[in-house]
């Protein structure tokens, strides 16, 4: 499964790791809400993970891929499956 990750730098790459670990395929998101979700269905991602509380960038980008997607948006490692 491929999982975008929107983070700061600082922890995004242990998550990145972990997810990696597990099988799937990550991805760094950022920038523009609008083009940051065209590239994220352009690169077929699956699902989001959002590590931060109240980052109103990231909350937009994650409302806008749900909307255009359907697909989920995670807040916590442990909800994405396997």
């Amino acid at each position: 499964m491929k999982i975008a990750i929107l983070s700061s730098a600082d922890v995004a790459g242990w998550y990145s790791a972990t997810l990696m670990q597990q099988g799937h395929q990550t991805m760094f998101v950022d920038g523009h809400p609008p083009l940051a979700v065209d590239q994220m269905i352009l690169e077929e991602v699956e699902g989001i993970l959002i590590l931060s509380n109240g980052d109103e960038t990231y909350e937009e980008i994650a409302s806008r891929f749900t909307r255009a997607t359907g697909r989920p948006v995670w807040r916590n490692l442990t909800d994405i499956p396997r």
